[in-house]
This record gives C-alpha cells, sequence and structure tokens, in this order.
C-alpha cells in the first residue's frame, strides 16, 4: 500500500518541455502532461476549491478554526 506525501507550494513546478507538453514537477516526482490536461487540471482543481468552499459555507465553518490544525482533519496525524 502507497502512502501518501505531503508536499509544500514550495515544492510544485512546472517547466515548459515543448509547446505541446509541460512537466509538473511534485517534490521529487516528475509528470510530463500536454497543455489539454493542464488545462483541465486547473478547471478540476477550481471546481474543487469551490466544492470544499461551499461545504465550508454550509457547515459555517472557516480555514481559520482557531486551535484545529487542518492536518487533524485529514487524519494525517
Amino acid at each position: 500500500m502507497k502512502t501518501a506525501k505531503i508536499i509544500a507550494a514550495e515544492q510544485i513546478a512546472f517547466e515548459e518541455v515543448t509547446e505541446e507538453f509541460v512537466a509538473l514537477k511534485l517534490h521529487d516526482e516528475k509528470f510530463v502532461i500536454d497543455m489539454d490536461t493542464l488545462y483541465d487540471l486547473a478547471f478540476r482543481s477550481a471546481a474543487f476549491l469551490a466544492f470544499l468552499e461551499e461545504r465550508e459555507l454550509e457547515r459555517g465553518e472557516g480555514p481559520e478554526r482557531e486551535g484545529v490544525c487542518l492536518c487533524s482533519d485529514l487524519k494525517l496525524h
């Protein structure tokens, strides 16, 4: 079973490979994807963020909950 890895924003990078392909670097992993996939990834990310924000609004919660580590919501520790 693979374990989940937590990466910081600083560990995420993009590199142009050609006009049609880019490299997505996540910490020590590198993935080459085409531009259509990059656009799709951007839209999926935006849609998922909107879903999470809507759920927080419905619960009356915000990311600034005092005394609660966001990692505990994910059961990471």
